[in-house]
């Protein structure tokens, strides 16, 4: 029996690796500043101002602020330039794509005990995460590969039995690492140049439904809350590319048993079946999933307009479990000098893999204020706390991320998030400004990597009718570092860019 129908056999037999990690479980715990283009312009900064649809998905006592009935629609067209820095040498990717923002609808009337009190009831749609995105990184390097990060593991392993077959398997499985009896050999020599390329392309969305009741006692007190039934759909392809363009590592075979090699450290015992393949010339490592599912929430607020100037308002979410599923394959494909239109491919699982799990995501708890000066101006500031460290993943199987789980308690903090707002009303324009800092899971704020900082413009039009039309700019930043490997500190730097421009259309009844 051959090597590879060997492996096949022990790739059956193997425990599959899945992709969910603690990275999964934050992704989904981070909402950006999605709604109406009023609500982005001000930079969401609505937890006291109310009376925007948007609220539905922040703190729905704002919807009792409604006098009227009302319906919107909002969209958006955003441009992502996202620069990486590795080996220091700068990859610059770009894409555009259109968003849904939101639509909503909400209907209010008097109280039927008391005419100077209103209900209101809200159906609203937004769209509180986006995930299109790309993002490359390039470099030549001396000093790392994934091939030395995947023999180590294998060294870690100690056996090809034990060897993961969704990573460093893989690699085996396709002659890029060999084995000699007490050790592995790496056919990609990390003394040599390479030139390395990692690129991630992620898309989907959460788009989340909130069916939300608000009671405005007198016009002075405002209580609301909304059931919130968010959908994901995320998928992620991150390909991991090596090559040796420079043709630095070659081998020679004098005889069936014997060889020459310009590899730095050498190749000891290396077995014969390598004289049909030679030396390293390049390989692609494949990473692929995708996450479907629904989730469940509650979100309760409260707002009391202390005078004709200022409101305070207070919410609470709770945490938002999330019922998921994800399908999954990793691939390796590695050519060699001999033949290199016929590589050698591996994928594990052979015919993919799928996994049913939960997320539980922080509860948020946030105090607001706004300053409404007359018809003329508003102010408003919110601010946001998160901890992220009670994020948890479950299954049927305890014991399946009891690890993760340990890892998300000691890794991940508090975040803060702090929105800024302001209104300005010079009829039939209103002008708008906003600032929004979305803080760092690990605890950091403002200046901390990982901290997403949005400024934004609006412009609005009220017509004599009930129309109405609103447009916002907006400009996010965040700064992040990603690791390659899992044994060594080789990273990347990231700054991530991204502007969106959008308007919303909406009838007051």
């Amino acid at each position: 029996m051959s090597r590879f129908k060997l492996l096949i056999c022990i790739v059956h037999l193997s425990i599959f690796t899945f992709a969910q990690n603690d990275l999964d479980a934050i992704r989904y715990s981070r909402n950006t500043v999605g709604g109406s283009a009023r609500f982005t312009g001000m930079g969401g900064a609505f937890g006291a101002v109310g009376a925007d649809l948007s609220c539905a998905a922040f703190n729905p006592a704002g919807l009792g602020i409604f006098r009227k009935g009302e319906i919107s629609f909002s969209g958006s067209i955003k441009l992502a330039s996202n620069t990486a820095n590795i080996y220091t040498t700068n990859t610059l990717a770009n894409n555009a794509y259109f968003a849904f923002n939101n639509f909503g609808i909400a209907f209010a009337w008097a109280a039927s005990n008391d005419p100077e009190s209103r209900n209101v009831f809200s159906f609203n749609n937004s769209q509180v995460q986006n995930f299109n995105n790309s993002t490359t990184m390039s470099g030549y390097t001396k000093n790392s590969s994934i091939v030395t990060d995947m023999k180590m593991l294998a060294d870690k392993a100690g056996d090809i039995n034990n060897l993961n077959y969704s990573y460093e398997g893989l690699a085996y499985n396709t002659f890029l690492l060999d084995d000699d009896g007490s050790t592995f050999n790496a056919l990609v020599d990390p003394k040599r140049t390479v030139l390395q390329t990692r690129e991630i392309v992620t898309s989907g969305r959460t788009n989340e439904l909130n069916f939300s009741y608000a009671y405005s006692y007198k016009d002075k007190y405002y209580f609301g809350a909304s059931v919130g039934v968010p959908r994901v759909e995320y998928e992620s392809t991150t390909s991991h590319s090596e090559s040796d363009n420079k043709d630095s590592m070659r081998v020679t075979f004098t005889s069936p048993t014997t060889y020459s090699t310009t590899y730095i450290d050498g190749l000891p015992n290396l077995h014969t079946y390598y004289d049909a393949r030679l030396g390293f010339n390049n390989l692609i490592y494949t990473e692929y999933f995708k996450t479907k599912g629904n989730g469940l929430n509650l979100k309760i607020g409260g707002i009391a307009r202390v005078n004709d100037v200022v409101r305070l308002g207070l919410y609470y979410h709770t945490p938002t479990i999330y019922f998921l599923n994800d399908t999954y394959y990793n691939t390796m494909i590695a050519s060699f000098d001999k033949n290199p239109s016929s590589p050698d491919t591996d994928k594990n699982p052979p015919d993919g893999g799928y996994f049913e799990y939960r997320i539980i995501t922080p509860s948020r708890v946030s105090a607001n204020a706004a300053f409404v000066i007359k018809k003329l101006a508003v102010i408003a500031v919110d601010y946001e706390v998160i901890n992220y460290a009670t994020v948890s993943l479950l299954s049927d199987k305890a014991s399946v991320f009891a690890g993760i789980n340990s890892t998300i308690k000691t890794k991940y903090n508090i975040g803060h998030n702090v929105r800024v707002g302001a209104e300005v009303n010079i009829k039939p324009v209103m002008l708008r400004a906003g600032y929004s800092m979305n803080g760092s899971p690990f605890g950091g704020a403002f200046n901390a990597d990982f901290v997403r900082h949005t400024v934004s413009l609006g412009l609005g039009f009220r017509t004599k009718g009930k129309w109405y039309f609103d447009f916002f700019w907006a400009k996010s930043l965040t700064t992040e570092e990603y690791f390659l490997f899992t044994t060594n500190n080789t990273k990347a730097k990231l700054s991530l860019n991204a502007s969106s421009l959008g308007a919303t259309v909406g009838i007051k009844f």
